[in-house]
């Protein structure tokens, strides 16, 4: 039984896809979307990653709003690679969706056949379901 997604956002084109997929899925299961944006505190400070991070949410909950999905916002100041399995246990979701790529590869060329540092680390330590979104 699919209770809670888990859609990590970073705001990129591949993101907006799999925040696509996972409201979709939500509607389709009557399930909660819990949308989570990570930001490094060594690469952004807290008040732009809360308001980078509070537009980001904002536009999956709208989506999710007009799929009657249930949104639970969530802005993590953590490192996502390293700190990706606390997040997934403290959120607890039964599905995990998430993009192949994040925002560095939207503005270049990369390999379809590989995955981003993010998508892979979340397969790694995922105890649930991942769906990667190209």
């Amino acid at each position: 039984m699919i209770n809670k997604i888990l859609i990590a956002s970073d705001g990129s084109s591949s993101a907006d896809k799999a925040a696509d997929l996972a409201i979709n899925i939500a509607s389709k299961y009557n399930a909660k979307l819990a949308a989570l944006y990570i930001f490094d505190p060594m690469e952004m400070s807290y008040d732009d990653g809360d308001d980078e991070g509070g537009a980001v949410l904002d536009k999956i909950t709208s989506k999710g709003n007009e799929y009657n999905v249930t949104v639970i916002e969530h802005i993590i100041s953590a490192n996502p690679i390293s700190d990706f399995k606390v997040m997934i246990s403290k959120i607890n979701p039964d599905l995990i969706v998430i993009a192949s790529h994040g925002k560095t590869y939207d503005e270049k060329p990369y390999n379809d056949s590989q995955l981003g540092s993010v998508a892979l680390k979340v397969l790694e330590v995922s105890n649930v379901p991942v769906i990667i979104s190209k």
